[in-house]
């Protein structure tokens, strides 16, 4: 009450587009998932290439986003999460605990496992995977990913059980498909990377035609290209990674070599480099650095002594499984971000629990790296006939 005039609240659902638009744009899109749950209009603009427009115009920087991609049965279509932030709220003195919103949204996830005590509530963070809605359908199945700016890349797979050669692209700012130029060639097993803006798609599939093993698709100019194999002398007999190290494209296998792009050139490899040790577990490179899972520990490759060092400051990480399966770590802005599954441990429960951890990365002298873990937790929980296929960073 003001001079006698009684106050009332903002009513948001009216406010017009525009306005709403320009409020959403200074909002970090961590929260917009759970914006999108207010009604079908919210969602629509939530959704809109417009609000990314005026996200510029407000000078907002661009926001590195996180995208997990999972199978929940054999056979079934692949099905697509992102990372969102629980929003904070000052407490009500009278919460509606039934209220849809309010369980969506602020209660903290811990169904399906083991109840938390209140000692386990206070360490959630509020980060958590949440199921994104797609206006279309990619047919793809079986394929393989990465990404150039908020595009999602699908390559390789089958569509209706015939190997196919279409590319598809995921919008994550609007969440629709949209297909791109074909491949010159269907592959079977592609490993896909990107160095310097291209997609270069490599078949790692053993007993492939060696004269079509690579080929590289150019955003900007919409074309794919090909690209000039190894000598038989190099070239061994199937490659199992690949890897984008120091602007060049390292192909391991049972023998290794390394493309140099601006030289045109392959060259063979040693196995005293250690770089090799890659095939072993799930890594990404981060400001020139190739960060790795090995036997349940992180490690960073040191390029001057050519071996392997502990990244140090992560005793309080819970451990990690050695299976390749089921761990996936990327570039997250400079941060790496690693997401495992983890047993629950109750007798006859059929989920397991999806976690994952943010960790910024400190170098001290050229010897030592450390982690620090900006949080952990449990940001989802699946039946364990889920099977994990992409974990990825995608800048919008």
């Amino acid at each position: 009450m003001m001079n006698g005039i009684k106050s009332s609240p903002c009513n948001m659902p009216y406010l017009p587009d525009d306005l709403l638009l320009n409020i959403l744009g200074r909002v970090s899109r961590l929260y917009y998932p759970i914006l999108s749950l207010v009604s079908k209009r919210f969602r629509s603009l939530v959704g809109s290439l417009e609000l990314y427009k005026i996200r510029t115009l407000l000078g907002r920087r661009t926001e590195n986003c996180l995208y997990l991609s999972l199978r929940f049965s054999y056979g079934s279509n692949p099905r697509w999460f992102t990372l969102c932030r629980r929003p904070t709220r000052t407490p009500s003195p009278e919460p509606n605990l039934k209220s849809r919103w309010f369980t969506s949204c602020f209660r903290p996830i811990l169904t399906d496992r083991t109840r938390a005590t209140s000692k386990e509530e206070k360490k959630l963070s509020g980060n958590l995977m949440v199921s994104i809605p797609t206006s279309n359908y990619c047919p793809l199945s079986g394929l393989t990913c990465n990404t150039i700016g908020s595009y999602i890349y699908m390559i390789g797979g089958y569509i209706n059980g015939v190997l196919s050669s279409r590319v598809f692209f995921l919008d994550c700012r609007s969440h629709t498909w949209h297909e791109a130029p074909s491949m010159q060639v269907a592959r079977k097993s592609p490993l896909v990377n990107v160095l310097d803006g291209k997609i270069y798609v490599v078949e790692g599939w053993r007993g492939s035609d060696y004269s079509n093993l690579i080929e590289i698709f150019d955003p900007k100019t919409q074309k794919w290209e090909h690209v000039p194999s190894p000598s038989a002398e190099m070239r061994g007999r199937y490659i199992s990674k690949c890897l984008v190290y120091e602007e060049k494209l390292y192909l391991f296998g049972d023998k290794n070599v390394v493309y140099k792009p601006k030289e045109n050139r392959w060259d063979a490899l040693g196995f005293d480099m250690n770089l090799w040790l890659v095939s072993y577990g799930s890594s990404c490179v981060i400001d020139n650095v190739c960060y790795m899972v090995f036997y349940k520990r992180l490690i960073w490759y040191d390029s001057e002594g050519r071996y392997w060092r502990v990244l140090k400051g992560l005793e309080k990480l819970p451990k990690l499984r050695h299976r390749r399966s089921c761990i996936r770590m990327v570039d997250y802005g400079g941060k790496i971000a690693i997401l495992w599954e983890k047993k629950v441990r109750v007798v006859g429960s059929d989920k397991k629990m999806i976690w994952c951890a943010e960790i910024a990365l400190e170098r001290r002298n050229a010897q030592e790296i450390y982690g620090k873990i900006e949080w952990c937790d449990v940001v989802l929980t699946v039946p364990k006939s889920c099977s994990l296929l992409e974990f990825i960073a995608v800048t919008i």
